[in-house]
């Protein structure tokens, strides 16, 4: 009785391995790599000349989601205007919105605001918000 038991664990493991394995699935990754960022121009706020940019090249992408991802959740109400709105648009289509202000400051950090969520803000460090200057200021 036992040998049978074991025999049917057997079959059903090697039947889902076997209906798993046949499966196709994308990397995570894939599925939301970004393609493009939008900024959009605030001008009466942007204290210096400012033009609507996008950026889909994958060394511009990289500064934007270094910047991202490594921000930093802010504690309490946020007072803030944006200088620009920015679109980041993913490989599965969709998009998100945020508010990001720079200022020409170089020793100032950088805000990041989900437009989903206006009373939650991250800082973006200024090491990676001078990288932001850098590559909005070349274009």
């Amino acid at each position: 009785m036992n040998l049978i038991n074991i025999k049917c664990v057997v079959a059903i493991v090697l039947v889902l391995m076997f209906i798993t394995g046949c499966t196709k699935s994308e990397p995570k990754d894939a599925i939301t790599s970004i393609t493009s960022i939008e900024l959009e121009c605030n001008t009466p706020i942007s204290e210096v000349k400012c033009e609507n940019q996008s950026f889909n090249d994958e060394e511009s992408i990289k500064i934007f989601e270094e910047a991202i991802n490594t921000a930093v959740e802010m504690l309490g109400q946020l007072d803030y205007s944006a200088e620009y709105n920015m679109t980041i648009s993913y490989s599965n289509n969709a998009t998100k919105n945020y508010d990001l202000s720079l200022r020409s400051d170089r020793t100032m950090k950088g805000l990041l605001v989900d437009q989903g969520n206006t009373s939650q803000g991250y800082e973006i460090s200024v090491d990676h918000a001078n990288k932001l200057r850098d590559l909005i200021s070349k274009r």
